[in-house]
């Protein structure tokens, strides 16, 4: 792992970027840095059973080790993100039909 003054690391293992922080400090690289708009969610506390056909679970664990993910953690984040463009989606025509009104 090469490291050029300022350039941050790819790290092949998280045993490697661990040894990597250990010596390093964040303010080494601010010049890479960028600000990231997120909210911090409390954790997931609810849980739901899904059932699928054998060929779909199939495809869909075939896809997550592709992704290098679990297969419950793809499903997880699918839903999520189809949740997050609906509620985009039905926010975005509520405040179109305020203005309408």
């Amino acid at each position: 792992m090469g490291l050029t003054k300022g350039k941050l690391p790819s790290f092949r293992s998280d045993q490697d970027e661990r040894k990597f922080w250990a010596d390093h400090s964040i303010e080494e690289f601010a010049d890479e840095l960028e600000e990231l708009d997120f909210a911090i969610r409390p954790a997931r506390t609810e849980q739901i059973a899904l059932r699928l056909y054998k060929e779909d679970l199939d495809a869909l664990k075939k896809l997550a080790k592709q992704r290098g993910v679990g297969h419950t953690t793809l499903a997880r984040s699918i839903v999520e993100q189809w949740l997050a463009r609906l509620r985009t989606k039905t926010n975005n025509h509520a405040r179109q039909s305020a203005r309408g009104a």
